[in-house]
């Protein structure tokens, strides 16, 4: 059955709305923290500019103050040359573009040189009549000096003279002073900085076009209070009062480069969300439509499986850390004899004795390797046979653990392994059978060699009797004679026995590993197939390289079996090729406490048709003239008695075999 979509992602969906959420709660956040940043920011840098413009005012205002000390008591009819250099003087010492004084008879002297026009009315001046409505120090609007053809603004103070007489005196300050003030306040994201006046007059600006002219940022003239993040439609400002004046401070900064870096990562944020929804939601439908075909597949395959497990060539148990049984399939039963009926809801143990058809000890055993797999945790194996049916059966125990080595049970595997067995005996019976056979063949071999090694001596023997018959005869027969004869034919009756002797202690098989020289005993073999090898023409020959000893614990007569077969086959190779080096050298070295035995002969050499199949049975190199015993036998020996190996290291021009065996081999019973 196909799954719908919407089961699939409902949880996704939940979970990317809660992202979304989080996405927007975040940029919210950011906002926020930005925004006390910028607040944070602006109100430091707006402050200290503004305290440090309305220090320098105060410093002014103290000049004009101690300026009106001097010369508040002086007669302005009668002094004025001395007034004017006063204000020359106090110009220079407090930075003044100028100091001018006037008086309420419309008298104006001035620090500086000027020429006073006409129609000058020094009363009607605006600076004097706003200082003396104030009754105060007075800091005047700005406004274009025709003189100095800047802006500038008038610190005026009032105050009377010594005669009672009203006077007003002035310092002329270009704005330009505290232009980089203003101007060089460090602001982000775009901003500048600029001064107003209460009326919204723009008083500095970096664009020097817009001095004197109104700003659109307007605000209540009578909050003089610091002000941040007041935004509008493109700018965020902020403003601070300077005191003494009527001036403020202007920041603006650009309102799109503020939220510029903020709002981009918000774009970048649900973009990937809405890339992530869509290629979720494309995965999600491959995913589904493969996982719709996948549950298909699995079903089917979960059908077989079940089959495959149910009627498998193996019975199959699993029990859990109690021993209840969960799981057991029909082979199981088959190979117990047993119904269904008395596993299912039982417990693996003596009371419900499963393994009933085999003997008591047997079962025994079987529980016992249960119960050893529980507290060893460890797989065992038992093998065992049923006498009645002559089957075998093979049953592994597998212990079940969690990560943390707990027990959770175990998986019983029982299986029929007759055939394996029976393969095993029959396999042996032939081996009995290869090796009686040999046995024969070199039963033949010996015979022609004590009919080599006994001619010469029964020769001789056959001469002295005959000798002593015919002394007999002719009446000289002297007992030096007959004991000189006889004393010739006990030493040729002593060679006969001694030729038996050697070749019944060759031929027969060792019961246990003895100590012996290997060097020794090939001269043993040497010595046996010496006189047929002699008339052959051929060359027996023993190298010995980096041997500290030749003394080796094994079983002789079969290493001494197994070098005979080697020098026949190399006998043989030679035969086969008339134009060869009649000769064959054994090589002995030892390495390690392994002793490698090198057999080479220049024969024939071996075909390339039969290389791989060299040591199997029935494979020969003498054509029609082998049985394909021999090296099979000799390589069987040296692996499973001698506890070493055979094999061949080059195949022709020598062909050299290899054989090696331990320096030591520890006795077992064979």
């Amino acid at each position: 059955m196909r799954k719908p979509f919407y089961k699939n992602t409902k949880i996704f969906f939940s979970f990317s709305l809660i992202f979304f959420l989080l996405i927007l709660s975040n940029y919210i956040i950011n906002l926020h923290i930005l925004q006390s940043m910028i607040s944070d920011q602006q109100t430091n840098t707006i402050k200290g500019a503004s305290k440090r413009i309305s220090k320098w005012l105060n410093q002014k205002i103290n000049s004009m103050e101690v300026i009106k000390n001097f010369i508040k008591d002086i007669d302005h009819t009668k002094h004025a040359k001395d007034i004017e250099n006063i204000l020359l003087q106090s110009k220079e010492v407090a930075s003044f573009a100028n100091v001018y004084v006037g008086y309420e008879d419309d008298t104006t002297l001035s620090g500086l040189s000027w020429n006073k026009p006409d129609n000058y009315i020094t009363t009607a001046r605006p600076w004097y009549i706003k200082t003396q409505v104030n009754k105060q120090t007075t800091i005047t609007d700005p406004y274009f000096d025709v003189g100095f053809k800047k802006v500038v603004v008038a610190i005026c103070t009032p105050f009377l003279e010594e005669n009672k007489k009203q006077g007003v005196i002035c310092g002329i300050l270009p704005l330009n002073d505290i232009r980089n003030e203003i101007l060089d306040i460090p602001l982000p994201y775009d901003g500048i900085a600029f001064l107003i006046d209460s009326y919204g007059r723009i008083l500095l600006h970096p664009d020097e076009k817009q001095q004197l002219k109104n700003s659109f940022y307007s605000f209540p003239t009578e909050n003089k209070m610091t002000k941040v993040n007041n935004e509008f439609d493109s700018y965020i400002f902020s403003h601070d009062h300077i005191n003494q004046s009527n001036w403020f401070i202007i920041a603006q900064l650009n309102k799109s480069s503020v939220y510029k870096k903020i709002n981009l990562q918000l774009l970048i944020n649900l973009t990937i969300y809405a890339i992530s929804v869509l290629v979720f939601i494309i995965l999600n439908v491959i995913y589904q439509n493969r996982q719709n075909i996948s549950d298909e597949k699995l079903k089917k395959t979960e059908t077989l499986l079940n089959h495959f497990i149910d009627f498998a060539d193996r019975g199959i148990l699993i029990a859990d850390s109690t021993n209840k049984i969960l799981f057991f399939n029909t082979s199981f039963t088959e190979y117990l004899k047993i119904d269904k009926k008395d596993v299912e809801d039982t417990f693996l143990n003596y009371e419900n004795n499963l393994f009933k058809i085999f003997p008591l000890e047997f079962s025994i055993e079987i529980y016992n390797k249960i119960k050893e797999v529980k507290a060893l945790k460890q797989t065992v194996e038992v093998d065992i046979m049923h006498k009645e049916s002559e089957k075998y059966f093979h049953i592994t125990i597998l212990p079940v653990l969690s990560s943390d080595k707990t027990y959770q049970g175990l998986i019983l595997f029982f299986q029929d392994v007759t055939l394996k067995e029976k393969g095993k005996i029959y396999k042996k019976e032939q081996e009995d059978i290869l090796f009686q056979q040999a046995k024969m063949a070199d039963l033949g071999e010996m015979i022609a060699a004590i009919s080599h090694q006994w001619r010469q001596p029964l020769n001789s023997l056959s001469i002295m009797v005959g000798n002593l018959l015919q002394f007999k005869q002719m009446g000289h027969l002297t007992d030096e004679i007959f004991e000189e004869n006889l004393k010739h034919s006990m030493v040729n009756i002593h060679y006969l026995a001694d030729t038996i002797e050697t070749f019944r202690n060759f031929y027969k098989t060792s019961k246990k590993a003895e100590s012996f020289e290997i060097d020794k005993a090939i001269n043993e073999v040497f010595y046996i197939l010496s006189p047929h090898f002699k008339n052959l023409g051929i060359e027996l020959e023993i190298k010995v390289f980096e041997a500290e000893t030749l003394e080796c614990l094994n079983y002789k007569n079969e290493f001494q079996q197994v070098i005979a077969n080697l020098i026949h086959n190399s006998k043989d190779a030679i035969i086969d090729c008339k134009k060869c080096p009649k000769k064959i050298i054994i090589e002995i070295f030892l390495k390690k406490e392994i002793f490698y035995i090198r057999v080479k002969d220049y024969g024939n050499g071996i075909s390339f048709k039969i290389r791989n199949n060299l040591f199997q049975a029935f494979q020969t190199t003498k054509k029609q003239k082998g049985t394909g015993k021999g090296l099979y036998l000799s390589r069987l020996i040296a692996k499973k008695k001698l506890d070493g190996s055979l094999s061949i290291s080059n195949y022709e021009n020598p062909t050299e075999f290899l054989l090696t065996l331990p320096l030591k081999r520890k006795e077992e019973n064979d």
